[in-house]
């Protein structure tokens, strides 16, 4: 094929279906709508407030569908569009009027949710609260795919679409701002700082993702910068996303390392300690990232005590096989005067293996009821009986027989019937089913001829 009809075709079959134009709206469109979307008085202010108090009953009562109805209607992703889309046209006017609104939502925010959180509603720290505590780089992918989202489809001539509310709950810009006014509520610094760094990450990288489809969409330059000024603003942004990334990744490494600890952990117990008469009453675990501390992991054993020989054996694999260094391992047996068993935890054990063999015993009992019929068919004496009303019958075997479906269940009941005349003869097998019929209580028998 010609290069240059590959590059048509590239050009005009698979380029132009991620083309942005077809369907723009104009600049003047585009920032009418930005600039309605900053305001915030009136409705726009009304409709915040309860916003944050939906969310704040969501994060109280640890529902996540009211949150997501939260977010729905939240106006709080306006003013941060329009910060990136001024900082993409250069209108100094139109990022001050964002910046201040969007002070003032947040002032408002912390407000009421301040309030709501000292009313005598809530009673302990919520999942969904604590999720808000501990952002992670994901937050920030979540952020600037969200804002690109976001900022694409204000720049369409149709804004009807799912896309703007799918990024509202996508971003969650509304519930750490509640957080943040639960930690204020409560005094609960960790808290508070914890959510206003992930509202800081939301904020920063949906307004970079305004700023960058701006800047894609080529819009006209509605002030002018100096190229000195132009050069500290883009230094200052590259700053700014640096600082707020960083703890963030640091954070997310964080946490990898302790989930892969905790995973290691579990495996360890349950592997290295799988002996025949010696059982793991309880275990425990604590992590230490840091060089000071080491982690460690304590083990209460019962039955048959394990040797030195064989413990000094599992330390030597927790490297090298289950992935877990520099971690101290504590072994208590029922030997040891120092440890002991933990009476709790030993009946806890014993209580959850025999539920567990209950349960065993309840699916068993349920397949045995499956396939059990009726009571032992008396053979012998169905023989005798039939040959009574046929003379020819020879001899006879009956039998159940079990169809069974492809996973396993029993599925019927049938009966086979296996009989054989004297040579010659030529019986009435109408009379001999009817018969049968009567006798077994069912119609579903198959008779095989010999």
């Amino acid at each position: 094929m010609d290069k240059n009809k590959v590059a048509d075709f590239v050009k005009h079959r698979i380029l132009e279906r991620f083309a942005l134009g077809a369907d723009a709206a104009s600049q003047e469109e585009v920032n009418s709508n930005v600039h309605k979307g900053i305001m915030i008085k009136g409705t726009n202010l009304w409709v915040l407030i309860f916003a944050i108090f939906i969310a704040s009953l969501g994060l109280n009562t640890n529902s996540t569908a009211v949150i997501i109805g939260a977010m729905l209607i939240s106006p709080l992703m306006g003013p941060i569009i329009g910060m990136g889309y001024s900082m993409g046209v250069y209108d100094m006017n139109l990022l001050k009027e964002s910046l201040r609104n969007f002070l003032i939502m947040i002032v408002v925010s912390l407000i009421t949710s301040a309030v709501f959180f000292t009313l005598p509603l809530i009673t302990s720290t919520q999942s969904e609260l604590l999720a808000r505590t501990q952002p992670t780089t994901y937050d920030i992918l979540i952020a600037l795919f969200g804002g690109l989202a976001g900022m694409v489809a204000q720049t369409r001539k149709d804004r009807t679409g799912t896309v703007i509310p799918g990024v509202a709950i996508a971003t969650a810009l509304m519930p750490p701002l509640c957080t943040v006014g639960y930690g204020l509520a409560t005094l609960q610094f960790r808290f508070m700082l914890g959510a206003l760094y992930l509202f800081t990450i939301n904020t920063i990288f949906i307004a970079l993702a305004s700023f960058i489809v701006t800047r894609v969409m080529k819009f006209q330059m509605i002030g002018e910068l100096e190229p000195a000024k132009l050069k500290k603003l883009k230094n200052m942004m590259i700053l700014i996303i640096i600082l707020v990334t960083l703890p963030s990744i640091i954070i997310a490494i964080s946490i990898i390392q302790r989930s892969s600890f905790e995973a290691n952990y579990k495996h360890f117990v349950e592997e290295a300690f799988n002996y025949d008469n010696t059982f793991v009453v309880e275990s425990s675990s604590e992590y230490n990232p840091g060089r000071k501390k080491q982690s460690v992991i304590e083990v209460r054993l019962f039955g048959e005590p394990l040797s030195d020989n064989v413990i000094n054996n599992i330390r030597g694999q927790m490297s090298s096989v289950y992935h877990l260094p520099k971690v101290d391992l504590v072994v208590r047996q029922s030997n040891q005067e120092d440890g002991g068993i933990a009476i709790t935890a030993l009946q806890s054990n014993y209580t959850n293996m025999l539920n567990e063999k209950n349960l065993q015993i309840s699916r068993l009992q349920e397949q045995l009821s499956s396939i059990r019929t009726a009571d032992t068919l008396a053979v012998s004496s169905m023989t005798r009986e039939l040959g009574i009303f046929v003379p020819q019958l020879d001899d006879m075997s009956l039998q159940r027989h079990i169809s069974y479906n492809i996973d396993g269940t029993a599925t019927d009941t049938s009966y086979i019937c296996i009989i054989r005349f004297q040579e010659g003869s030529q019986p009435d097998m109408d009379l001999i089913r009817h018969w049968l019929t009567n006798r077994t209580g069912t119609s579903d028998i198959r008779i095989l001829v010999e």
